[in-house]
């Protein structure tokens, strides 16, 4: 499964909106941080591997066997 950036950002936007919640419970309030931390980090590993896969080159297989 392939994840969408502009999904993972959209999520990560929902859960800033809750925590800004006032009547939040301490047990909802964790939940909501702790998603909060993996979807950064999946963020930050979609970016990284978008500019890994922007920077290759195609390279013909003539060119691989010289």
């Amino acid at each position: 499964m392939r994840l969408n950036l502009k999904d993972l950002e959209e999520t990560r936007s929902f859960y800033e909106v809750e925590l800004k919640k006032e009547d939040l419970t301490g047990g909802e309030r964790n939940s909501y941080l702790k998603a909060l931390k993996l979807i950064e980090g999946f963020i930050e590993r979609e970016e990284k591997a978008g500019e890994k896969r922007k920077h290759k080159k195609f390279m013909a297989y003539d060119q691989i066997r010289r």
